[in-house]
């Protein structure tokens, strides 16, 4: 019995000493998320999930310039395993590329945002539609009229509300050869129905 009570003595002192080294804080050390850098000839590559094992990666290469490259689209269906590409020829950089489904027909687009280099960069859009079968319908976005062209020097604006795609840029005097823009800007709305783009031009004054 002496034994007995000695060891529980024992045990009792061992948890205490337990409990109170956990109230001890403890310091964590994390470390920050770090982008991967894309290695050459790539330039330009992003994951977009369009839903749980359904993923497109868009990516661009090339050597030399970046005014111009290609642009390639891995489609990857982990679940069917089904894995389809598709490239083209890239005129600029790409800014950035997003998916949605504009017309709300079930089938998602893919967007590529790209631009050309320096004074008066243009804008450039790749858009793709996808069906549940993995093909890809080429979609073309609408050029600039000679009406919308007016005053245009680049310096796109791209942004999506509520399913729409709007483009604004600045309007410029083109008889001013200080390119000093005018106190106007132009929007471009653009709806998508039966994979067709619809286009209405709105100018605005600046404040």
């Amino acid at each position: 019995m002496k034994d007995l009570s000695l060891f529980a003595a024992s045990f009792l002192l061992l948890i205490l000493a337990s409990c109170g080294s956990n109230n001890t804080p403890k310091k964590v050390i994390s470390t920050p998320y770090k982008k991967s850098a894309v290695m050459e000839p790539f330039r330009f590559h992003k994951a977009i999930e369009v839903k749980p094992g359904l993923t497109l990666d868009v990516l661009s290469w090339g050597r030399g310039t970046e005014a111009n490259g290609v642009y390639m689209i891995l489609r990857s269906d982990s679940i069917h395993m089904k894995y389809k590409s598709i490239s083209g020829e890239l005129d600029g950089k790409i800014i950035d590329a997003w998916n949605m489904d504009m017309d709300s027909d079930g089938n998602p687009e893919l967007f590529i945002h790209a631009e050309g280099e320096g004074e008066g960069s243009h804008l450039n859009m790749y858009v793709y539609e996808y069906s549940d079968g993995g093909s890809a319908q080429d979609l073309n976005f609408p050029n600039l009229k000679s009406s919308q062209k007016e005053g245009y020097k680049g310096q796109d604006s791209i942004y999506i509300k509520e399913g729409i795609l709007y483009r604004t840029f600045p309007i410029y005097d083109e008889g001013d050869s200080t390119n000093v823009a005018r106190s106007q800007k132009r929007t471009l709305i653009y709806k998508l129905r039966s994979n067709s783009f619809q286009v209405s031009t709105e100018d605005q004054k600046t404040e």
